[in-house]
């Protein structure tokens, strides 16, 4: 459940990281009503790897979810069962975060 997850998270990273996170789903184009335990964890995972989008990039960050289809990219990772849908999710969002948010020289670096 979504509570659980964002109690974890809260807990382990502090209010300003999941407000932050709920931020990534709530206040973007078409992905307000995405606030699954397994796209929460997802993003909090992918922001906590990378701090430099997070702390120096939030607003690009929060601009590039508007182009990023939660819905159908969580569909995708369901599909994708027995493994687990946070991680696959994780995968599939930080694709489409890199190819926004990295120039092509970091992508090839990482």
């Amino acid at each position: 459940m979504p509570r659980g997850t964002m109690h974890e998270i809260r807990n382990t990273y502090g209010d300003g990281h999941l407000i932050f996170v709920l931020r990534c789903i709530r206040q973007t184009r078409n992905n307000r009503d995405e606030l699954w335990s397994e796209t929460i964890g997802a993003i909090s995972d992918i922001l906590i790897q990378r701090p430099d989008w997070a702390l120096d990039r939030a607003g690009e960050v929060l601009e590039a979810f508007d182009h990023i289809p939660l819905g159908p990219l969580r569909g995708e990772a369901v599909a994708r069962r027995p493994w687990p849908v946070r991680g696959s999710l994780r995968m599939l969002i930080y694709k489409h975060l890199e190819s926004i948010l990295d120039e092509p020289e970091q992508r090839l670096a990482v």
